[in-house]
């Protein structure tokens, strides 16, 4: 009797020990494997396309298609599992619109400016959302997004980066 016991308890371990293996953890939270890549994916990207902000200059247009690239990269990882509406959301906070990072960007060529500190502002409002989507699909949990999305932000410093946009010559 004991050794039957034993051995289903042998067999829980084994099968705990296996699933535990197989996790990644990110910011405390549990991760599978290829959640945890899409996070670590979408942070680099992310601070891939603040830096494009932070050396956009409105006279070199090589400048404005790497933000350009990067938003619509951006726009097109994070939408998978994301319901219709914050698939809009996710694009008006990248796209063309007046607020939208390409938006912005394309307003700043135009009319021929480099960002000041209000255009920073909506820039941190656009990447609330981003950072908010970015951890809604890997979270399993209000509490777990809240993680994810906190680590995400200190991994890639946009709120102290994007900042400094509109304070650079």
């Amino acid at each position: 009797m004991w050794k039957k016991i034993l051995a289903g308890l042998a067999v829980v371990a084994c099968l705990v020990t296996l699933t535990a293996c197989g996790q990644k953890s990110y910011a405390g939270v549990q991760l599978t494997p290829k959640k945890y890549e899409r996070v670590q994916t979408e942070t680099d990207h992310i601070e891939t396309l603040v830096t494009d902000l932070q050396k956009f200059r409105y006279d070199d247009a090589k400048s404005a298609d790497k933000v350009y690239k990067m938003a619509d990269q951006l726009n097109t990882e994070l939408r998978p599992g994301l319901s219709e509406a914050q698939k809009n959301q996710l694009g008006v906070a990248l796209g063309d619109g007046p607020t939208g990072v390409k938006g912005i960007v394309k307003a700043a060529v135009d009319k021929q400016y480099n960002f000041d500190d209000e255009v920073a502002s909506q820039f941190h409002a656009n990447f609330r959302i981003v950072f908010d989507m970015a951890a809604y699909v890997v979270g399993n949990s209000s509490q777990q997004r809240t993680k994810i999305e906190t680590q995400m932000r200190k991994d890639t410093n946009a709120d102290t980066e994007l900042y400094k946009i509109g304070t650079q010559d």
